[in-house]
């Protein structure tokens, strides 16, 4: 059972009032660089990683391949609120930074 906060939370997630990016664009670099990061899309949470096209020259003309993207939607109701449970201090919103402040790890409240 939801609380009245959670259901007003759910209710501005499907408003759009919280879409977009949520904190910043990670880069990984390795053999080639991985972009990580999170963002709300019409009103729901999204995990996404995403390669760099690549490249590669074969001997007779250039070649390059398409980046990868993979997506994880957070897209039922508990795990939207668990998004704003992890991620929700870094969205420019009171209420969630709120919410999310009480979950936060190494708190000795009992949760």
């Amino acid at each position: 059972m939801r609380t009245p906060e959670e259901q007003n939370l759910l209710d501005k997630l499907a408003s759009g009032i919280l879409d977009g990016m949520v904190g910043d664009e990670r880069e990984y670099r390795r053999y080639h660089s991985i972009y990580c990061g999170k963002m709300i899309r019409n009103g729901i949470p999204i995990l996404y990683r995403q390669e760099n096209p690549t490249r590669f020259f074969d001997g007779q003309k250039n070649h390059s391949s398409a980046a990868n993207r993979e997506e994880e939607a957070f897209d039922s109701d508990e795990r939207k609120l668990e998004f704003l449970r992890r991620y929700g201090w870094l969205i420019d919103d009171k209420e969630v930074r709120a919410y999310s402040a009480r979950y936060k790890p190494g708190r000795n409240d009992g949760r």
